[in-house]
């Protein structure tokens, strides 16, 4: 057994063997990863293979907590993170999926309890069959609905600035594989979650690099000087109709050729000031080229995310502005004509890993489209008040609103599988 474990840790460490080869080209600070992997390698030399007890908490490898103050884990260690859960835990499988610009390779990881994943090449079948519905009659699609699972797709870190989203993949990973809550062994039951921990690992390691650099210093919040995707910096949001970027790629073939999950979430950080998150519905006049039953979804979502976040007391969520469903070349909109409910977040950041205090007294008074922000209204009704502002409260929101869209994946799972087969347009 110690053997197995060794070998296991090894793999999850890129020590030795086939799995050696680097996924990253920036170096993580020496003294951090020294320390991730002596935990990380005592740990699975300690133990049998089972329960919460014995997988991994992110800090065991990141060296901190996932959002800690002027700290951030690079692509590397997120991905030896990533490794590292699935060889100790059966119900996580992670898959490379191909490489970025840079040559880094990009990974999905596949979420649900033991039985699923035995079976997840079954699901996966039944995912394309509903959505492609070619040669079912209804009948054969009630039975499919019935047998499948829901496919909960997240994502994070598209745009790499917005470092809190890749931040919270790994605390995400380990809380659904390991908590024991009714509500997470639902999910487990019900849902595959595929998650990228990170879209755009060039990018991230640019960023962990430039910051780490300025750290202490008078520039530590200052702009990072080089676009964060070699070709297309932020504008990779922009060719999910074009798919000329290898990242794009991989990610499509995925969304469009293998799972067809029917819920997408696409994680970003650009909140209207001074609110903490902004959740759908979307802004209107609505695209009318949309599927009304996909709209439907997107609300359905947007409120299990603002009813969580309200029950969490996380305050300062806010719906219907600024973003819509007009442009249909992005992460999340893309899937809308694939009959997906494609859901965006935008969690409020400051710079980096570095907190923030906000003076109440200097907050606006209105957003731009005019709604106060001290008032209490109907699409923001807790108001946000100022006061710090750090990246592991961007970290805790984004985890509330990712674990709201699994609870409802769950709690609706026949309503979302059987909707693939059934788009109703005007």
């Amino acid at each position: 057994m110690v053997g197995h474990l060794r070998r296991a840790a090894e793999r999850a460490l890129h020590l030795g063997g086939d799995a050696a080869r680097p996924v990253s080209r920036v170096p993580p600070a020496g003294r951090r990863w020294r320390r991730g992997a002596a935990l990380l390698v005592a740990w699975l030399v300690a133990g049998p293979l089972h329960g919460a007890a014995t997988v991994p908490r992110p800090d065991d490898v990141l060296g901190f907590r996932p959002g800690a103050d002027r700290k951030l884990a690079d692509y590397e260690t997120i991905v030896r993170y990533f490794r590292a859960l699935d060889a100790a835990s059966d119900r996580v499988i992670v898959r490379d999926i191909g490489p970025t610009a840079e040559g880094r390779t990009m990974i999905a990881a596949f979420i649900s309890s033991e039985a699923n994943l035995q079976k997840l090449d079954r699901y996966r079948e039944i995912a394309r069959r509903l959505a492609l519905a070619r040669d079912l009659d209804d009948a054969q699609a009630r039975a499919l609905a019935a047998e499948g699972k829901a496919i909960v797709w997240i994502d994070s870190g598209l745009h790499a600035t917005e470092v809190a989203p890749a931040q919270h993949a790994p605390e995400l990973a380990w809380r659904v594989a390991t908590e024991e809550s009714e509500e997470m062994r639902r999910i487990r039951d019900d849902v595959i979650l595929v998650q990228i921990p990170v879209m755009n690992p060039d990018g991230l390691d640019k960023v962990v690099a430039w910051y780490n650099r300025n750290l202490g210093t008078p520039y530590e919040v200052a702009p990072m000087v080089e676009l964060y995707h070699r070709y297309v910096g932020h504008d990779n949001n922009r060719d999910w109709y074009m798919f000329n970027m290898p990242e794009s790629r991989n990610v499509a073939r995925l969304l469009y050729q293998e799972w067809f999950p029917q819920i997408v979430y696409n994680h970003h950080q650009s909140a209207p000031f001074p609110a903490r998150i902004f959740v759908p519905p979307f802004d209107d006049p609505m695209n009318p080229n949309i599927p009304p039953a996909v709209m439907r979804g997107v609300a359905t979502v947007g409120d299990a995310i603002t009813s969580r976040l309200e029950r969490e007391g996380k305050v300062g969520a806010i719906s219907h502005i600024g973003f819509d469903t007009w442009w249909n070349g992005g992460m999340r909109t893309a899937p809308y004509f694939h009959n997906m409910v494609g859901i965006l977040t935008e969690t409020a950041l400051w710079r980096y890993a570095t907190p923030h205090e906000y003076d109440a007294a200097k907050l606006p008074k209105r957003f731009r489209n005019g709604v106060p922000t001290d008032t209490p209204t109907t699409f923001y009704p807790s108001p946000w008040r100022g006061g710090w502002w750090r990246l592991r409260d961007a970290v805790d929101y984004i985890l509330s609103a990712s674990l709201a869209t699994l609870d409802v994946g769950a709690r609706r799972r026949r309503e979302w599988r059987a909707r693939r087969a059934t788009p109703t347009r005007t």
